[in-house]
């Protein structure tokens, strides 16, 4: 029997206080169908880590102190999230931005290689969409330095919304991944 390749995949960002733990204050996710670009579902969900926000951290991603201390726990975001990539039986490997979130995720959860690794909805590797991009640029032989916002602009795919929120950021990332698979389909 064939296996019909996966077509519908979960972009996550977060968003992290600039507390030495780098404590975990919002979580971002989309879930879309790869071929279509179509968005079946979004998450943002307010992380209250129980400490106080940084003003620097408020200024880059306009995250409030108002907004984490109404939030959930970190627990109840992810089987948030968890839930949203199940029910659509996304493929396991989630995309992001670079290769911090999936790792900062699971350490906060302190879900391990080990024994608890079950608990886990994603697979023990993601997708690095950053890395795509980069091997893209180097293959074209142009400058692969940038942003996410800059390197939209550059792959030709549209930016939306400020930068540095985990939404967004997770949305805009499932656009460039689709948009790079469709020049690498070329």
């Amino acid at each position: 029997m064939y296996n019909h390749p996966k077509e519908i995949f979960t972009s996550i960002d977060l968003e992290m206080n600039d507390s030495p733990n780098r404590t975990i204050i919002q979580i971002g996710a989309v879930v879309g169908n790869i071929h279509t670009g179509e968005i079946l579902d979004k998450l943002s969900v307010y992380i209250n880590p129980e400490e106080f926000i940084s003003e620097y951290i408020t200024n880059l991603t306009g995250i409030k102190q108002y907004d984490v201390d109404g939030g959930c726990s970190l627990q109840e975001g992810y089987e948030q999230l968890a839930a949203m990539h199940r029910r659509y039986d996304s493929f396991c490997n989630n995309l992001e931005w670079g290769c911090g979130d999936h790792l900062a995720l699971r350490g906060q959860l302190d879900i391990n290689d080990g024994n608890d690794l079950g608990s886990w909805c994603f697979g023990r590797r993601w997708i690095d969409v950053k890395a795509l991009y980069v091997s893209w640029r180097f293959a074209n032989k142009e400058n692969h330095q940038g942003g996410l916002k800059s390197s939209c602009r550059k792959a030709g795919v549209k930016f939306e919304g400020p930068a540095h929120d985990a939404a967004l950021d997770a949305l805009n990332t499932f656009r460039i991944f689709c948009g790079l698979l469709s020049k690498f389909n070329r």
